[in-house]
């Protein structure tokens, strides 16, 4: 996976996990909360507003890189056997904390 260098990459990145997350809400619902996945649907919902909210933060120039960890790192963390593109938003996190090379 290619590491993001400036923050149109890192939006493009965030863009991907957001789309990943609604995919993975579009495969609970039509598997219905019986389903494998179905008792995690609020983790991804939860997921969700998170990058959303992220994204509008760094369109609107109200965020800033480095340092602090992203807002999901703690639901990863708890979480991060049922997230199949966990390694997406560990990259986010990493570049986050560590601002661009």
């Amino acid at each position: 996976m290619h590491t993001p260098v400036n923050q149109e990459e890192f939006l493009d990145l965030l863009d991907q996990a957001i789309f990943e997350t609604r995919d993975m809400l579009s495969v609970i619902e039509s598997e219905g909360e019986d389903g494998e996945l179905g008792e995690h649907a609020g983790v991804f919902e939860v997921l969700e507003r998170m990058l959303v909210e992220l994204h509008a933060e760094i369109c609107a120039g109200h965020h800033t890189f480095g340092g602090s960890a992203l807002a999901y790192t703690e639901l990863l963390a708890r979480f991060r056997s049922r997230i199949p593109f966990a390694d997406v938003l560990e990259m986010l996190n990493t570049v986050q904390k560590g601002r661009f090379a």
